[in-house]
């Protein structure tokens, strides 16, 4: 293990570690919050106004990951009678070493969130009316793929079209939000945040990029998306986030802005940190 990692972790543990580098009361925290949050629950009816407050609930150092390894087969009697019995094991791979997360971290995020519940205010369905040619059928929509239409119901011509169906036209009119409120305590949501922090002591894209998705691979496979008190369902397991030394970020041939803008296009955190 390398000097960097074992200094940082335990500048973590740290009393105030955690929250100091990772999330400080400032600008940059609220920012890495939304990330994160997109990255685990990606909502994308919804706008995070606020981070009010950021909580550790867990943390574990050194955290392995094993590689599961999944056997199907059956099993045949012959004698006395005959049986058949499927048979399927799942379990570690032998011999395999695990994949190790410098710190698996649970943060608990208190956000101001609007959510748009997409609440409908009218529904109108009448005749779609004359049309004279397939463009003039077309135009009567906002999106339509016509060809697509067309070539799953065999049609070719306009007379084709009106022959095959009596085509009605509906639309669907979504009422528009209430003004939001950030002193509603209703706005108010607890995030779960799982993270897998991973600690590299030199810039190598491509290793660091493998390592965020490895990880979260394994820990994907045998787990179900979990339900949030609130109604938000996560989409991935564990978010990673990638802590790199400030000096190397700096060193490196791309900007420290493109760089975080790369991983971050990746649903991975990097995070410079300063000596």
């Amino acid at each position: 293990m390398s000097t960097f990692t074992d200094a940082l972790m335990l500048r973590l543990h740290a009393p105030g570690g955690l929250p100091g580098l990772l999330f400080p009361a400032d600008a940059t925290g609220r920012a890495r919050i939304r990330q994160l949050a997109g990255t685990l629950y990606g909502v994308p009816a919804a706008a995070l106004h606020d981070v009010l407050k950021v909580e550790v609930a867990a943390e574990e150092y050194q955290w392995p990951l094993f590689r599961q390894r999944l056997l199907a087969g059956t099993w045949t009697r012959t004698t006395p009678d005959h049986a058949r019995t499927d048979v399927l094991y799942e379990g570690r791979e032998a011999g395999a070493p695990p994949e190790w997360v410098d710190l698996a971290l649970e943060v608990a995020a208190t956000v101001l969130l609007e959510l748009d519940g997409g609440r409908i205010e009218s529904v109108v369905l009448g005749d779609i009316g004359e049309y004279a040619s397939l463009a003039e059928f077309q135009a009567k929509f906002r999106w339509f793929d016509l060809a697509g239409y067309l070539a799953r119901h065999g049609l070719t011509t306009v007379e084709d079209l009106r022959r095959a169906f009596h085509h009605l036209l509906g639309e669907v009119k979504l009422a528009a939000p209430p003004p939001f409120d950030p002193a509603d305590p209703a706005n108010q949501r607890r995030l779960r945040l799982r993270l897998a922090v991973l600690i590299r002591e030199t810039v190598d894209v491509t290793e660091a990029l493998r390592s965020a998705r490895l990880v979260r691979d394994l820990a994907a496979r045998g787990q179900v998306a979990h339900r949030d008190p609130d109604g938000l369902t996560s989409r991935s397991p564990l978010a990673p986030v990638l802590l790199l030394p400030k000096p190397a970020v700096t060193a490196h041939p791309v900007p420290e802005s493109e760089l975080l803008a790369f991983f971050a296009s990746q649903d991975v955190l990097a995070i410079p940190v300063p000596p």
